[in-house]
């Protein structure tokens, strides 16, 4: 690991795989517009924009992000994510069959030995473009917060943040810590512990009515609709088997486009 690794840094190492194979932004693009969105995102959005900004701060890299964005109805312009201009770099040659092959094979326990030795071989400009990579995951995405903070003129109190996983739990950690309300949506056991409240669906329409509820814990206590609300400061274990359960749900949906 780098010593200023930060979750979803994978990104910036399978770049020399994308080169090597001649992956490009039309490519990830296609991939993209094949993506499934979730049920209730459009509807979601274009309720919350009424009244607030709305932004996405994600890892992915720009070429899919943008793409969600525009599905969404959230321009280029309020969208935080991974620049990836793989195009520029299409000019080299790497051949890494071999390497994949032995990854295939690999042990779990090999797995970080093989891959630190990997990046210490590889070409010099293929490792500077990695290290150029800037993977807006962890501690970027609470930059993030604060680049829209000034942007907005506004207090992080009247920040809402969403996230799911171990690349939000930072930015739903400082939100939360500094008064704004943290909402983890699906998420995983790294980010739930972080947020302040939680919601469990297949469907994302009733967190918008719950962002607009002036009670929160009111809102929760009275839900009987679709999906599990909770505040998370209690029975956290039980809350993780909920939206794990939800996790492999919304999984299974996703591969129903093969």
């Amino acid at each position: 690991k780098k010593k200023d690794y930060e979750a979803g840094y994978t990104l910036a190492l399978i770049l020399p795989f994308l080169i090597s194979h001649k992956i490009n932004e039309d490519d990830i693009k296609r991939v993209s517009e094949k993506a499934k969105i979730n049920e209730g995102v459009k509807e979601l959005v274009s309720i919350l924009k009424k009244k607030h900004k709305f932004y996405i701060i994600s890892t992915s890299y720009e070429q899919h992000a943008y793409s969600i964005g525009k599905r969404i109805g959230v321009p280029k312009g309020d969208i935080y994510c991974t620049k990836f201009p793989i195009n520029d770099y299409l000019h080299y040659d790497i051949d890494l069959q071999e390497a994949e092959k032995e990854i295939l094979n690999l042990k779990d326990h090999n797995i970080e030995e093989f891959f630190n030795n990997f990046y210490e071989k590889i070409d010099k400009d293929i490792k500077k473009i990695i290290e150029n990579t800037k993977v807006i995951g962890g501690k970027y995405k609470t930059e993030a917060i604060y680049k829209i903070l000034e942007r907005e003129n506004e207090n992080i109190k009247s920040v809402v943040a969403v996230g799911d996983s171990i690349t939000d739990f930072k930015m739903l950690k400082a939100v939360k810590e500094k008064g704004g309300i943290s909402i983890v949506f699906n998420g995983n056991e790294y980010a739930i512990p972080y947020a302040e409240f939680a919601f469990a669906g297949t469907n994302l329409l009733p967190l918008a009515y719950f962002i607009e509820s002036k009670n929160k814990k009111e809102f929760i206590k009275k839900w009987n609709g679709e999906g599990y609300f909770h505040h998370v400061n209690k029975d956290i274990e039980k809350i993780i088997l909920i939206h794990k359960k939800y996790r492999n749900i919304m999984r299974g949906k996703a591969g129903e486009l093969g």
